[in-house]
Order: structure tokens, then sequence, then C-alpha cells
């Protein structure tokens, strides 16, 4: 199955071509609409349910994101040892300020040299070989879990509604071409709550089935994949774009 996608590889890079923009294609930003439903969810559903240890995260992305046209890239949860001294309300004011100003997730194909964070560095080289081969220039970045304490992460079924809930606002919002979840099994029951599944392709990666799926209601295509902690990440990124490559046709 790898040798397939390797094949795949080889010969889509002769038709590597940027998508074609009809000339009068009005540009689409995120809605500001949606991004008030986002932190709706976060004011309505968490503020009152948690402590003032909690760190919140909100999905981020850069002031030139463009919808239809992006990747949306997924991970568990932040890492956000957040000691100060800020209420739940202050802190989620402050996280979704970050909303749509992310300059690294908005050039995190053009970045030198790669992070030492195992998962940034998978971000990067993916970015770089879609906008390389298929002209994707637009990303942005979230995470499965959107609440950190200072001393571990929330995984947690009490606030997963929320979570499902502010995930699907998020995907509704940036509307990407890909969402690329690098979660390792976390995002099934997200994915089982958004809608009826159908596998489009499946490539084996590391004695694991990484999968293209279609979810009823949504453009995007899903990508389930493994964490890059401590596996042979080129191979993973090999794996990833190879499904890219033969799928790109019907995102």
């Amino acid at each position: 199955m790898i040798a397939h996608v390797f094949l795949c590889i080889n010969v889509g890079a002769r038709h590597a071509l940027p998508p074609h923009k009809p000339k009068n294609k009005k540009i689409m930003k995120p809605s500001q609409e949606k991004q008030q439903e986002i932190k709706r969810i976060y004011e309505e559903n968490l503020a009152d349910k948690i402590t003032a240890n909690y760190v919140p995260f909100v999905v981020r992305y850069g002031e030139k994101y463009e919808v239809d046209n992006g990747i949306l890239f997924v991970g568990k949860a932040e890492n956000m040892a957040d000691k100060n001294q800020k209420n739940v309300n202050e802190k989620i004011d402050s996280a979704y300020e970050k909303i749509h100003n992310d300059d690294y997730i908005e050039t995190i194909s053009k970045t030198n040299p790669y992070p030492k964070s195992p998962y940034v560095r998978t971000l990067q080289k993916i970015a770089k070989k879609v906008e390389q081969k298929h002209g994707i220039t637009h990303f942005a970045r979230t995470n499965l879990y959107k609440l950190s304490t200072t001393n571990t992460h929330v995984f947690n079924s009490e606030y997963e509604k929320a979570y499902v809930d502010i995930f699907r606002k998020e995907i509704e919002l940036l509307r990407p071409k890909y969402v690329i979840m690098l979660t390792s099994g976390k995002e099934n029951n997200f994915l089982k709550n958004l809608g009826k599944q159908e596998k489009c392709e499946k490539v084996e990666f590391n004695k694991k089935n990484l999968k293209c799926i279609k979810i009823d209601g949504f453009d995007s295509l899903f990508i389930t994949a493994l964490h890059p902690q401590g596996k042979p990440e080129d191979k993973l990124v090999e794996a990833i774009v190879g499904l890219i490559n033969t799928t790109i046709h019907k995102s």
C-alpha cells in the first residue's frame, strides 16, 4: 500500500499545478459571524464550568487566509502553562484575540529552519510540499481539546460536547480543503459526531492505517493520522502528502 502511494506521488508530480482560479472569482474570508459563534460556545459552555486555573485555546489563522483554499492542522491539545491571575472570561477574550492574527501559521510553509517540536516540524514539511505541488498557501491550526490547566490537558468527556461543537464551527468558519488530524485516534468521537463518514483512501504507516474521509455536510476532506512524536517524520509526511495527491480532485 505504501508503494502504491509513492507511485501516486511520482505520477502526480508531473501534474502538480496550482488550482485554477477564475479571474473574477471573489476571494472569501472567514466570516466574523462564525467567529462570534465560536466565542459564544466558549462563553456559554465552558467559562462557568471551569476554574481560573484553566487556559483556553482558540483556532488560529492569518489575516490573509482564504476559505475553500486552505488546510486546517489539528493537534490534541496545547502545552499552555499560563500561571497569571486572569479569570476564565479574561483568558477566553485573550485567546480569542489571536484567532485571525497568527503570523506563524500563515507563513509556516516558508519558515526556516525546522523547529525543535516534532509536531510543528511535521506541519511545516507538509505545508511546504502541498504549496509546491498544489499551490495551497493558506494554513490554520487548532486542537481537539480546547482547555489545558497549568499541569495537564483536559481530555474529559464532561467538556467533549462543547469541544465537538467548537470543532464543527471551526470547520464551517475556515472551510478548508483538508483537515489534517495528527491526533492518534483521539479524533474518532469528534468525527463520529460530525456526520456519516465515507472512506476515500487509506495508506499503511507504522502498522496503522492513515485514512482520508469524506463526511456528509462538509466539502472538506479529513485525513486521520498519528501524532509525529517518536515516529519516522519524513515517512509520515510522505504518507499524508500521498493521500492528498490521490484525493485532491475530490476536495
